[in-house]
């Protein structure tokens, strides 16, 4: 007998590596809503990796994170994901990631925009007419001017 071994071409077995956390840091662009389409993310990991494109989509069901694509002829949908999460639990981290930073990022914009609420503008005409008044009033303040002996020369 031999005391060869036989590798079968897999790695030997090592000892499992700590798995370590993955820092997700999503930036969100919240767009004016195109029928379920209400904004694009981009997603950066650990700070090394960056992917683009994500869709922010509104349903019935809620808000959910479409995978980035690009079109694909052979596809049944006509687009192919160009990135995709292969685990469920990392689909679903991805998906509260996006889905709470898009949450955050309208929070900010109506905030501001209540912030920005400019008081009811008047109309045109409104406007022209205060103008109007408003000038009146300055002219009316403004002393008259002194006339100088250069124009009392003239007149004569």
């Amino acid at each position: 007998m031999s005391n060869e071994k036989t590798t079968t071409g897999q790695a030997p077995e090592q000892e499992a590596a700590p798995i370590l956390p993955v820092k997700l840091e999503v930036s969100v662009r919240p767009i004016e809503p195109k029928g379920n389409l209400v904004g694009f993310a981009s997603l950066k990991i650990n700070d090394s990796f960056v992917i683009d494109d994500f869709k922010v989509l509104q349903s019935e069901k809620g808000i959910f994170v479409g995978m980035p694509s690009k079109p694909d002829r052979n596809s049944k949908t006509g687009y192919r994901d160009t990135a995709r999460p292969i685990t469920k639990e990392f689909r679903a981290e991805l998906t509260e990631a996006v889905t709470t930073a898009y949450r955050a990022e309208v929070e900010k914009l109506q905030t501001r925009a209540a912030a920005v609420a400019a008081p009811e503008k008047k109309s045109i005409p409104e406007q022209l007419a205060e103008g109007a008044k408003q000038a009146a009033k300055e002219n009316a303040a403004r002393p008259a001017p002194a006339k100088t002996s250069k124009t009392k020369n003239a007149e004569r």
